[in-house]
C-alpha cells in the first residue's frame, strides 16, 4: 500500500511538469481548431502555404490544387485576393499553413483589404513570419579554435540569432554568461578615464555635482580611455560601436579613429556630452562589434566588405540550429482601413532600420488611421524595435493573449489621438534589449478609453510601462470618475535590471509645457487610474527603481489598491503635480531611501510649482533603519500634503529613525503637531497575512480596518496575468 501511494506521487509529479512544459511550448495556446473554423464559416477563404503554394493560383484551396491551390508568398496572397474577393462587405480569411515565411517587402494593407483576418490554418502549428536572412547551420566551417564562420551576402545587423537565442556583437568586457535572453546593456563594463574637453564645472570627478549641466559640446564626440581598454591593432576599429550610458538612456557612438594618446572619437557627436551625469552614469561604457574581441560563447561579428559572418555557437548547436540574420524592420502597414484581424501568428527576426532613439517606429506592425483592430494569440520574438504600433487616430483596437519576448526597444506603443485601445492579458518578457532611450514593454498615449490589464510584464532595462508623455488636458476633459487611461491589475516585475536610473515600474508623465518656471499646471492632467496592480523587484544602477512614477507635473492621477514591494525606490512619486491621490496600496519597502517622493525644484527650473496630493489610507511597512518618507530635496511652499488614516510599522525598529522618518525629518508627533496631518494614523504591525510568500493581505485581526483601510488580495494578479 505505501509503495502504491509513492508511485501515486511520482505520477502526480510527472504529469504536472508534463503539463506545465506542454503548456510553456504551447504559449499562447492555439485556438481550438473547431471554434476558428466556425468563426470564419461565413467568410471568403483563402489559403497560404510556403511549401506547396503557387502565386499564380487563386488561393482558394488548402492543399495543392491546378488552379485553385494555396498562394505561396505574402505578396501573392494579397495581390490574389484583392483580385478574387467579391465585395469589401463580405469578411475574408485567409488562412496560413505551418512553415516558415521569409517576408519582403512590407505588406502594405489599405482600403482595399477591409474585413481581413490573416490567421494560422487551425491545426498546424503556428505559421513563422520571419524578417530574416537564413544562413543554414551547415554551412557554419571551423575557422580557428572555436570560431565558426559562413558566406553571408546580406546586410549586416545587430539583430542575428542561433535558433531563438540572440546572440550578441562580439564586445569588451566579455558578458559574465550568454544565455540567449541577455540584455545588450548588462554589464560588467569599462570605464572612461577622462573627459575630451574637461572644465571647473564638468570634469572626470563630478565637481559640478550629481549633474553637470555646462558640459561642453566637444565632449559629445568621444572621451579620453584608459590604456588598455581599447586597442589601436584592432584591424577594423571603424567596425565598430561603444555603447556610452548616462543616466536614464545610454547611446551608441559610432568608431571614427583611436589616437595614440588614448583618445577615441566618433563620426558623429552623441545626442548628449558625456559627463553630465557623473554618478548616474558610472562612467560606463562597453565595446561593441570589434573582430579581436570575439572571445566568448554567443558572440558574433559581421564583416560585410568580406561578406563573412563569424560566431562562437555553443558546442554542437550549428547541428541542430540555424542562423538568422535581421533584414527587414516592417512586416505589415496597415493603413486608411478597418476591421483588421491577425490571429494565431508568429513574428520573429526584425531589424531596427540601423536607428537608435526616441522614434516609435519602425514596427512589426504598424496600424495608421485603422479602426476595428484585433491581435491575438500571437507570439513577438526576437524584435530589433518595437513589436506594435498603433498610431495616427486609429480606434477600436485590441491586443490581447499575445506574447511578447526579446524586444528591441517597445512591445506595444500608441499615438496621443488613439482612442479605445485595450491590451488585455498578454506576457511581455525582456523590453528595451537594444534600445536604451528610455524603453519599457508597454508605452501608451492616447485621447480616450485607453485600458492596459491583467499583464504579465517582466525584465526590462527601464520601466516596465510608460503612460502618456503625450500633450495632456485639462482638469474638466472628462468627468470625474472617469479616466482617459486606466491601468488595472497587471503584474510588473524586475524592471531595470541594474542597467539605468530613473524610471518606475508604472511611470506616468505629461508634456513639455508641464516644466519649467512657466509651466501651465492647468493642462497637464493626465486622468489616470492605476488599480490592482503588483509592482515588484525593481533594480536601478544607482537611483530610481521606483513603483508609480507620476513625474513632471504630471497630474489628476489615482494611485489606489496597488501591492508595491521589493522596489529600488520610493514606492510612489508624484514628482509636482496635482489632484494626484494615493489611496489604500500596500507598501512593503524595502530601500534605505524614500517610501514617498513629492515636488522639488528641479521640474519648476529652480522654482517650486505648487504641488497638490493626497495620500490617505496606505499600509507603509519599513525593513530598513536608513528608509524616510520624504527625501530632503522633496518639499512644499504651498499646500501642504494632506496624508491621514496610514499604518506605519518598523521592523527592526529604530528610535533614530522614528524620531526622523516623517516629513522634513521630524518625529510622528511633530508632524502631527506641525501640520495636523496622520491625525487618524498610528504605528501599528499591520499583520499582512504571509510576508515570506509576498502575500500583502490583512489578516482579520488587524487595526486597518477600523481606520478605513482595506484588505487588498492580489494573489490572483500574480497567479493569472498574461497568457503564459
Amino acid at each position: 500500500m505505501k509503495e502504491m501511494k509513492v508511485l501515486k506521487v511520482i505520477m502526480t509529479v510527472i504529469f504536472f511538469m508534463t503539463v506545465r512544459v506542454s503548456s510553456h511550448e504551447a504559449c499562447p495556446s492555439r485556438s481550438p481548431s473547431s471554434l476558428t473554423t466556425k468563426k470564419f464559416r461565413k467568410s471568403n477563404r483563402f489559403y497560404l502555404d510556403a511549401e506547396n503554394g503557387n502565386d499564380g493560383w487563386s488561393g482558394k484551396k488548402s492543399t495543392p490544387e491546378e488552379g485553385a491551390g494555396p498562394f505561396k508568398t505574402f505578396l501573392g496572397a494579397i495581390n490574389g485576393i484583392r483580385e478574387h474577393r467579391t465585395s469589401l462587405r463580405k469578411n475574408v480569411v485567409l488562412f496560413v499553413r505551418q512553415g516558415i515565411y521569409f517576408l519582403s517587402p512590407t505588406i502594405i494593407l489599405d482600403e482595399r483589404d477591409e474585413r481581413l483576418s490573416i490567421v494560422g490554418y487551425p491545426g498546424d502549428k503556428r505559421p513563422v513570419i520571419s524578417g530574416a536572412a537564413k544562413i543554414p547551420g551547415s554551412e557554419f566551417f571551423m575557422f580557428d579554435q572555436d570560431k565558426y564562420v559562413a558566406r553571408f551576402s546580406g546586410k549586416c545587423s545587430k539583430h542575428v540569432f542561433l535558433g531563438d537565442k540572440r546572440l550578441i556583437r562580439a564586445r569588451k568586457p566579455n558578458l559574465n554568461k550568454w544565455t540567449g535572453k541577455d540584455m545588450t546593456g548588462e554589464g560588467p563594463y569599462l570605464t572612461i578615464k577622462d573627459l575630451l574637453r574637461p572644465s571647473e564645472a564638468c570634469d572626470r570627478q563630478g565637481s559640478g555635482g550629481f549633474r553637470q549641466t555646462t558640459c561642453h559640446l566637444d565632449n559629445r564626440n568621444g572621451f579620453v580611455f584608459e590604456k588598455g581598454d581599447v586597442n589601436l591593432n584592432w584591424t577594423k576599429p571603424s567596425a565598430g560601436d561603444i555603447l556610452i550610458f548616462e543616466a536614464w538612456t545610454a547611446e551608441r557612438g559610432h568608431i571614427k579613429n583611436i589616437s595614440s594618446a588614448n583618445k577615441l572619437q566618433f563620426t558623429e557627436p552623441l545626442r548628449f556630452p558625456i559627463g553630465e551625469h557623473p554618478m548616474s552614469s558610472g562612467w560606463r561604457y562597453i565595446v561593441e562589434n570589434i573582430f579581436e574581441e570575439l572571445d566568448s560563447t554567443g558572440e558574433f561579428f559581421c564583416d560585410e566588405e568580406a561578406q563573412l559572418l563569424y560566431l562562437i555557437p555553443p558546442e554542437d548547436a550549428l547541428l541542430d540550429e540555424d542562423v538568422f540574420v535581421a533584414s527587414e524592420d516592417t512586416f505589415f502597414i496597415v493603413e486608411n482601413t478597418k476591421i483588421i484581424r491577425f490571429l494565431d501568428l508568429e513574428f520573429r527576426h526584425s531589424h531596427d532600420r540601423n536607428f537608435a532613439g526616441y522614434n516609435q517606429k519602425p514596427g512589426v506592425i504598424q496600424f495608421e488611421f485603422t479602426n476595428n483592430v484585433l491581435v491575438e494569440r500571437c507570439l513577438f520574438s526576437n524584435i530589433g524595435y518595437t513589436g506594435i504600433v498603433v498610431d495616427n487616430s486609429c480606434t477600436n483596437v485590441i491586443i490581447r493573449k499575445n506574447k511578447f519576448s526579446d524586444v528591441g526597444y517597445f512591445a506595444i506603443t500608441s499615438g496621443s489621438e488613439t482612442k479605445n485601445l485595450r491590451i488585455h492579458k498578454n506576457t511581455f518578457e525582456g523590453c528595451g534589449v537594444s534600445n536604451m532611450f528610455q524603453p519599457s514593454c508597454i508605452f501608451v498615449q492616447g485621447s480616450a478609453n485607453i485600458k492596459v490589464f491583467d499583464n504579465k510584464v517582466s525584465k526590462t532595462s527601464y520601466a516596465g510601462m510608460r503612460i502618456g508623455w503625450q500633450p495632456t488636458f485639462s482638469e474638466d476633459f472628462v468627468p470625474s470618475g472617469q479616466y482617459v487611461f486606466q491601468i488595472l491589475g497587471n503584474d510588473v516585475s524586475d524592471f531595470g535590471m541594474g542597467i539605468l536610473n530613473d524610471f518606475g515600474g508604472i511611470y506616468l508623465s505629461s508634456n513639455p509645457g508641464c516644466s519649467g518656471p512657466n509651466a501651465i499646471l492647468s493642462n497637464c492632467h493626465l486622468h489616470a487610474r492605476v488599480a490592482f496592480n503588483i509592482i515588484h523587484h525593481a533594480s536601478a544602477y544607482l537611483y530610481g527603481g521606483l513603483g508609480v512614477y507620476g513625474d513632471t507635473a504630471v497630474s489628476s492621477l489615482r494611485v489606489e489598491k496597488n501591492w508595491l514591494y521589493d522596489l529600488d525606490g520610493a514606492a510612489i512619486n508624484f514628482h509636482c503635480g496635482q489632484n494626484n491621490f494615493a489611496l489604500n496600496n500596500m507598501i512593503y519597502h524595502i530601500s534605505d531611501g524614500r517610501v514617498f517622493g513629492t515636488c522639488n525644484p528641479i521640474v519648476g527650473g529652480g522654482v517650486l510649482l505648487q504641488q497638490d496630493l493626497t495620500f490617505k489610507k496606505n499600509v507603509v511597512y519599513v525593513t530598513d533603519i536608513n528608509a524616510r518618507m520624504w527625501r530632503p530635496a522633496d518639499e512644499w511652499t504651498f499646500e501642504v500634503p494632506d496624508v491621514d488614516k496610514n499604518i506605519y510599522y518598523f521592523n527592526p525598529f529604530s528610535q533614530d529613525q522614528l524620531d526622523q522618518f516623517f516629513p522634513k525629518g521630524v518625529s510622528f508627533q511633530q508632524w502631527k503637531d506641525d501640520t495636523f496631518n496622520d491625525l487618524n494614523s498610528v504605528i501599528d504591525d499591520p499583520l499582512f497575512k504571509n510576508i515570506k510568500q509576498r502575500d500583502f493581505s490583512l489578516r482579520g485581526t488587524s487595526f486597518a480596518s477600523q481606520i478605513g483601510i482595506q484588505s487588498i488580495n492580489l494573489r490572483k494578479v500574480r497567479r493569472s496575468s498574461g497568457i503564459c
